[in-house]
């Protein structure tokens, strides 16, 4: 049984959640709620739980602000919020669950479902992280992303990353400075998050910061350049998005 705390200053929202839980969830066991920050910080302090399930926004602070206030952070969390679906892309850059208001039952199981695969939250680099990402999203270009590793998490600036490489379930992470990454996540999931941050897609297997792209070739039906030397193929499937992309950027 996994041993979970649910925090949030609506009423409504707890009972819902709870009721939710109990009904569809046998593995979860509730040890407690709370409706405040404050409430919060203690309830965890006491039960020392395996999961929390967080509230954003609360009348006397925020998520973010409980967790500053806990000496020590060593559980799973998810957050729950009813920030629009332009503002969760804060959550997925920084490689937090979520749960958007209003709750929906097959939403929360699909992210309890996930739990096994959420690493615990053992240092707060990553919540100042989300928290940097939530208050800045229209600031494209200081944004960072947390990219899991076998001991955690590395977060880097997205201005970094020269392209991506989809290896089936796995993404190669190319940067203008440090060493390559593999991370467990599929180059689909990758373009979804850098997309709206001027990365384009070029092949099946290539995504690219379009700002690193120098020059475009017609060589073999369609190459780019990048800064770091290196030629990749253009598939006729991008080619257009790509020329208009690169265009509208030199404009």
């Amino acid at each position: 049984m996994l041993k979970t705390v649910i925090i949030d200053d609506d009423y409504v929202s707890r009972m819902v959640l709870r009721e939710m839980l109990e009904k569809f969830l046998d593995n979860i066991e509730i040890l407690g709620e709370a409706g405040s920050v404050e409430e919060g910080v203690k309830l965890i302090e006491d039960t020392d739980p395996e999961l929390v399930l967080l509230d954003i926004s609360m009348s006397d602070g925020t998520g973010f602000d409980l967790l500053d206030k806990l000496k020590t952070v060593n559980f799973k969390l998810i957050f729950i919020t009813a920030y629009s679906e332009y503002a969760v892309k804060a959550f997925k850059y920084s490689a937090f669950d979520y749960i958007v208001k209003p709750l929906n039952v097959d939403e929360l199981t699909k992210a309890i479902m996930r739990i096994p695969h959420i690493p615990r939250v053992e240092n707060k680099g990553r919540v100042k992280t989300l928290k940097d990402n939530m208050m800045s999203l229209d600031e494209n270009a200081s944004k960072t992303v947390a990219l899991p590793e076998i001991n955690g998490f590395a977060i880097v600036k997205v201005e970094d990353i020269v392209r991506c490489e989809g290896k089936r379930n796995y993404t190669r992470i190319i940067f203008k400075a440090a060493p390559e990454k593999v991370v467990s996540r599929t180059l689909l999931e990758f373009e979804h998050l850098l997309a709206p941050l001027g990365f384009v897609r070029i092949h099946r297997s290539h995504l690219v910061n379009i700002l690193n792209v120098v020059r475009y070739l017609k060589t073999d039906g369609g190459m780019v350049e990048l800064k770091t030397g290196e030629l990749l193929k253009v598939s006729p499937k991008h080619k257009e998005d790509l020329l208009n992309k690169l265009l509208s950027n030199k404009l």
